[in-house]
């Protein structure tokens, strides 16, 4: 395809207002064809075409253009004008809010937004599920506010617009008086079967043997109340297909997709949303807010329009930011996994013993202390905007000491004691939010 094309000759390139101006001096004034088109300088084939061609009523009335196309008829586009008008002012909205777009992902919101709308594309977007390079390319050059830009590095504390957070935070409690039961903050993290062991003390010289340094990555996306309750997790499996044994020692009611990186798409994050309004038993008449991270996965229109029909009001935090649980959680599947290998010597940690671990650990965890305090150090609830006045961005929350427990595959001793870190506070960033369930960041109400 010809990205960048030169017009070679001036043909079709009479405005509007003139072939209305010369077809008028023709059907009105009664002037020959060749005059006209010699007086405005149109090829007289064309004029006598255009004769025909413009309703009678305009040419005879005060219009000034006509209401046919006239010239050549550009490329047949996939969005209207409005369409990508609004596509523009999300993207540079988005740019506004600290959290621009990578261009695979404006392919792919696209993509998604045509399917949407029910609009013809052509067979590569169906087929690769996102939009053609060729098509973000002429869309870059119709629109020369945007550009690909290389990100400049700054510190969590410059983009923190915490008055605009907070702002839209305040606007949806007092518009819909969310309960400490209808507010959750869901995030996600990564665990492989390679442990990351405590400190040990050892002879000097000597090391200690633990697992392998990579391994495969399940991600477990939790989410907790405000009132120090939790629903099951949800599992991320890195399989092509999921299969329900795979939940074998989960929590109870947990759930579960897969993905072969392990990590959340946007198809595992539409199933997340589903086994969340399971769970919290949230409708339009009983709405939930829901906080959650910018990452790619949740920029999806049809887990937004599934989260808007069934009363999730969602607002995002900026993205990969630890919120009360997660980060006490990893400690705490640590101490898990250390148990786990003391009592079995020689064996080596799967992903279908991930489950089991989590259902040990997360209760340790997710204490009714633990998830309040989240709230409290992030100011959400009860709601506080003055709570992160500090410069420094901390993202670990405070944990509880790691009781002793057995194993969850039930070949192994006890895990030992954790020691409990110090308390620290979160602190969330703001980002957009407006009434239309519209795109990742912006609230689904």
């Amino acid at each position: 395809m010809v990205r960048t094309y030169k017009r070679k000759t001036n043909r079709a390139s009479t405005a509007p207002e003139t072939m209305l101006k010369a077809v008028r001096q023709v059907l009105v004034f009664k002037k020959t064809i060749r005059g006209a088109a010699e007086e405005f300088g149109i090829n007289y084939r064309t004029l006598a075409r255009y004769c025909t061609k413009i309703p009678r009523e305009e040419v005879e009335g005060s219009a000034e253009h006509p209401s046919c196309t006239v010239g050549f008829i550009g490329a047949r586009q996939v969005f209207s004008p409005e369409l990508e008008a609004e596509l523009v002012s999300y993207v540079l909205m988005a740019s506004d809010v600290y959290h621009a777009l990578p261009p695979k992902a404006i392919r792919k919101l696209s993509y998604q937004l045509a399917k949407g709308q029910q609009l013809q594309m052509p067979p590569s977007w169906k087929e690769n599920k996102q939009a053609s390079a060729d098509w973000f390319a002429a869309f870059l050059k119709r629109h020369p506010l945007l550009s690909v830009r290389t990100p400049e590095p700054a510190s969590l504390a410059r983009a923190f617009n915490k008055e605009m957070f907070y702002g839209k935070l305040k606007a949806l409690m007092e518009r819909h008086c969310f309960k400490p039961e209808d507010i959750w903050i869901m995030d996600e993290t990564g665990i492989t079967t390679a442990q990351r062991p405590d400190r040990v003390v050892t002879r000097k010289q000597t090391g200690s043997v633990t697992s392998p340094d990579r391994g495969p990555l399940v991600s477990v996306a939790c989410a907790v109340s405000a009132s120090g309750g939790g629903i099951p997790p949800y599992f991320v499996f890195p399989r092509v297909q999921f299969r329900e044994h795979f939940l074998t020692g989960a929590p109870t009611g947990s759930s579960g997709g897969a993905h072969i990186s392990g990590w959340m798409r946007e198809e595992q994050f539409l199933d997340f949303l589903r086994h969340f309004v399971r769970q919290t038993k949230c409708s339009a008449q009983r709405p939930c807010l829901l906080l959650l991270d910018i990452h790619v996965s949740h920029l999806s229109i049809d887990g937004l329009n599934f989260a808007k029909a069934n009363g999730v009001v969602a607002l995002s935090f900026p993205p990969h930011l630890e919120r009360s649980v997660c980060g006490p959680l990893k400690q705490c599947i640590n101490a898990a996994i250390d148990s786990w290998m003391l009592g079995s010597p020689g064996r080596s940690v799967t992903i279908h013993h991930i489950p089991g671990i989590v259902a040990t650990a997360l209760p340790q965890a997710a204490t009714a202390d633990n998830i309040t305090a989240g709230f409290k150090a992030c100011g959400v609830f009860p709601l506080n905007p003055n709570v992160s006045d500090q410069p420094d961005l901390v993202t670990d929350c405070p944990v509880a000491p790691v009781s002793n427990g057995s194993d969850p595959t039930h070949d192994a001793p006890d895990p030992p004691h954790s020691p409990s870190p110090d308390p620290s506070h979160c602190h969330p960033k703001p980002t957009l939010e407006t009434d239309g369930c519209r795109l990742d960041w912006l609230a689904c109400d």
